[in-house]
């Protein structure tokens, strides 16, 4: 039936398109999660890192485009990345500039993680076992990298909340504080970054407690997934909806 392939190729595409938002998305916050080593190597350097950012924000409007709930909040954090990461782009050394960069990419990310979570939790009947794992590991990286935002206005905020036992006294920046909460995340607990404030050891005990469960709570989900006929039958035999990423 000519209108039945016609269909079947669509959603073929569909799902293409879908699968390449989720590796690019991974990619790029792979990038900016653990590239920011190149901030410190100039004002080029800093421009390339920032420009990693066009990713997020791609899919931060593709997914705004497919569901209304998420358009606003989605498009507003996306705004706010881009005036904040162009001003820190002109003016690199402005604690101002620097401040309204990290904010701005603080309400994207966050605003991806809760959007991508609803999609974990709620699958889409048209995802796959894999698109769900891409999911779960770009969750998993925004929340180091939210975390690590947050981490970073704290420490501007109130200087010493956080202190680098390495760096004999000098000035904690928000690259090291990116390190520091991925170290926290993944419990390894190097001991070099470490909370002194109240609030910054609630924040860094939150994130390595909330990191622990994340993974168990994921892998149980996804073999659950995996394993149910009903949601596979329905995955397969259901066009997605004009609502669902």
């Amino acid at each position: 039936m000519p209108g039945e392939a016609l269909r079947a190729r669509g959603r073929a595409t569909s799902a293409a398109d879908r699968r390449s938002a989720l590796w690019l998305l991974v990619g790029s916050l792979a990038v900016l999660q653990f590239a920011y080593p190149a901030t410190l190597d100039g004002r080029l350097w800093t421009l390339l890192y920032l420009s990693v950012y066009i990713g997020l924000v791609v899919v931060a409007v593709r997914i705004g485009a497919a569901d209304p709930r998420r358009f606003w909040p989605l498009v507003a954090a996306a705004a706010a990345l881009v005036a904040g990461a162009t001003w820190f782009a002109v003016q690199q050394d402005d604690l101002a500039a620097t401040r309204a960069m990290l904010a701005g990419s603080f309400l994207l990310q966050l605003a991806l993680m809760v959007a991508l979570l609803d999609a974990l939790v709620h699958p889409p009947a048209h995802a796959t076992v894999t698109d769900l794992i891409l999911v779960a590991v770009a969750i998993y990286l925004l929340f180091g990298g939210v975390c690590g935002l947050l981490s970073a206005q704290l420490e501007l905020a109130a200087p010493g909340s956080f202190v680098d036992q390495t760096a004999s006294g000098e000035p904690l920046a928000w690259q090291g504080l990116i390190y520091g909460s991925y170290v926290t995340l993944t419990t390894l607990g190097f001991g070099d970054i470490v909370p002194l404030a109240p609030w910054a050891r609630a924040l860094w005990s939150f994130e390595a407690v909330v990191g622990t469960l994340y993974l168990a709570i994921v892998i149980a989900r996804l073999v659950g997934l995996g394993g149910s006929h009903t949601w596979l039958r329905g995955r397969d035999t259901r066009a997605p909806g004009p609502d669902e990423p």
